[in-house]
């Protein structure tokens, strides 16, 4: 009976170890402020190739805002000069000098709502003067509305939706883009029609009801997309995000919140094109004060969904959920053992560099408590020995000049796990080949190793276009990034040039024109009767190689010159003058 006894708790023992270790993700060891009413956000702030901690919470009425450095697993705190909570935090690189610059929203102890960007200068961090609203209990993210390389901000809360336009210096004004107001807000950019434009997509409170509502960028003017079967569910007091949820190249829509009976709702919308969206609801998953954030935490290509908030009811006790993406928007609850958090927030970063998404959880625990855990994921270690290999190189790339339009285009890559049409690209463009100093990547350009935990910046799509920008000539590269947010290496740079007199009869200093301009399969060269009847001159295509040389030709058939920019060099003078035309 005695041996018996021992065999069964041993065999207890071996089957709770097994479960143990099929766990998704053990608690870390870090040390962390304790925060509820929290955001947060990785970054790589310092350059280091591990990610940095942006945190902004409650430490019991107290508001604190923190700015993490890694090191190795240890993180230190940088000055920050700012708490505040209630709010959001976000990186992005606001002056083009490749470092990760932060945005931030939120009260401070006296509940006067405030935004602010941080500014990084070699690692430290100054308030940068950019005269913001302050908001509460609202979201404040970058963006590009016009395409001009420099990142926008579009702020909503506190009774109002605003864009605030870069103009490449640092000075923002407001677009008047005529969106309504807001509180209990939640914004964000999505080029949801994949036409190469940031989109607009807010949800809150206008006063007057609950809205979600998506507008469409037509070259800064925004206009209300009507949703069909049915309009979005109008939902408060939760979170919105995008992303390519079926892997077929367009992005789809997660919501959470609060609707007008203060009833709970999870709801997935599916991006079927034309403004059609097919709506699957998750009431298992339906919390109240709900955040949640999405990646592949298991390299299986799908994105899937951590989520914290409070399961209904009087004196409902808060719950933390991952939701497994099983394809055609199934979603399966996985078992986690991770308590329940409310009031807070959620982040995926793969905190250890092992290839594979941890996972950052704040907020109030069951006994309303402040807390926040790291958790590890357990597929990876800290080795980086990882199964989840980064996906290949974009090739082909190619430039187009319509207009004052530069378009950037580049082939498909390819991953191990997450299917080619659920890649995201990420996009560099500068003045140099190695340069960002017109688009950051947010991104290493040595090894391509992601600055931030998110999808590119061109998200699914395979092209980019760039105007208001100085002509000049310029060099782009683009890498691919899974759902899992791993990177791939850069492409070899592309150069161009980029010209608004390409459209222009250009050319008075060699006394000649051209017609038609852009042209096709021929273009048509005049001379001034003052010009030399001997000139000779060399035409350049926008990547250096010269297709013709010699005596100015009347009629010249390009039809098999590729499409983009040719210049054009007087070989009397040996000068490289304005004189230029646009195949297309």
């Amino acid at each position: 009976m005695k041996s018996f006894t021992i065999s069964l708790l041993f065999l207890l023992v071996f089957r709770f170890s097994s479960f143990a270790q099929q766990l998704p993700f053990s608690p870390s060891n870090s040390s962390l402020p304790q925060l509820a009413y929290s955001a947060s956000a990785w970054g790589d702030f310092d350059h280091d190739g591990d990610l940095d901690l942006a945190l902004t919470g409650a430490e019991g009425n107290n508001p604190v805002t923190k700015i993490l450095r890694n090191d190795n697993g240890t993180f230190t705190e940088a000055a920050t000069g700012f708490d505040l909570h209630y709010g959001s935090v976000e990186w992005g690189d606001i002056n083009h000098d490749g470092d990760l610059d932060l945005l931030a929203t939120g009260i401070d102890m006296t509940g006067v709502p405030y935004t602010w960007v941080m500014l990084n200068v070699g690692g430290s961090f100054a308030f940068f003067g950019v005269p913001f609203p302050g908001v509460m209990d609202g979201q404040a993210t970058f963006g590009d509305v016009n395409n001009d390389g420099s990142l926008d901000v579009l702020l909503a809360g506190s009774s109002m939706v605003r864009i605030y336009q870069n103009d490449g210096t640092g000075i923002f004004d407001s677009i008047h883009a005529g969106l309504p107001n807001l509180e209990a807000a939640v914004c964000s950019w999505v080029d949801y029609n994949n036409d190469g434009q940031s989109d607009v997509f807010i949800s809150g409170n206008t006063g007057g009801g609950i809205i979600s509502k998506l507008y469409q960028n037509n070259h800064g003017v925004f206009t209300e997309v009507t949703i069909t079967p049915e309009p979005f569910a109008g939902l408060y007091g939760g979170q919105a995000k995008w992303a390519d949820l079926d892997n077929d190249g367009d992005q789809d829509l997660v919501i959470a919140g609060t609707d007008l009976y203060v009833d709970g709702h999870f709801i997935f919308y599916r991006n079927d094109g034309n403004g059609q969206f097919t709506k699957f609801e998750y009431p298992e998953a339906s919390l109240l004060n709900p955040f949640f954030d999405l990646a592949d935490y298991n390299a299986d290509g799908l994105i899937d969904v951590a989520l914290i908030g409070t399961i209904p009811g009087c004196g409902g006790p808060p719950a933390t959920l991952l939701l497994k993406n099983t394809g055609s928007f199934v979603f399966n609850t996985v078992s986690t053992l991770i308590p329940g958090y409310k009031l807070g927030a959620v982040s995926w970063g793969d905190y250890n560099n092992d290839g594979y998404s941890d996972l950052l959880l704040t907020g109030m625990d069951a006994f309303d408590v402040p807390k926040t855990t790291l958790y590890l994921n357990n597929l990876g270690d800290t080795s980086y020995v990882s199964s989840n290999t980064p996906p290949t190189t974009p090739g082909s790339l190619t430039v187009t000049l319509q207009s004052d339009k530069a378009i950037l285009h580049w082939g498909s890559a390819g991953d191990s796990r997450t299917p080619k049409n659920g890649l995201s690209y990420n996009i560099r463009i500068g003045t140099q080949p190695d340069n960002s100093d017109i688009l950051s990547p947010l991104a290493s350009v040595s090894d391509g190793s992601r600055l931030v935990a998110a999808m590119g910046n061109t998200t699914t799509d395979t092209s980019y276009f760039l105007t208001g920008i100085p002509n000049g000539t310029y060099y782009f590269s683009v890498q691919a990034i899974d759902n899992g947010f791993r990177a791939g290496t850069f492409a070899s740079p592309c150069m161009f040039s980029y010209s608004t007199v390409g459209i222009q009869n250009a050319g008075k200093d060699l006394g000649i024109s051209f017609s038609p301009n852009p042209c096709h399969d021929y273009v048509t060269i005049r001379q001034s009767s003052s010009a030399d009847v001997n000139s000779r001159i060399k035409i350049i295509y926008e990547s250096g190689q010269c297709f013709y040389e010699g005596i100015v030709p009347d009629d010249l058939d390009i039809s098999k010159w590729p499409k983009g920019l040719y210049l054009v060099q007087n070989l009397n003078s040996k000068e490289l003058t304005s004189a230029r035309f646009i195949k297309n």
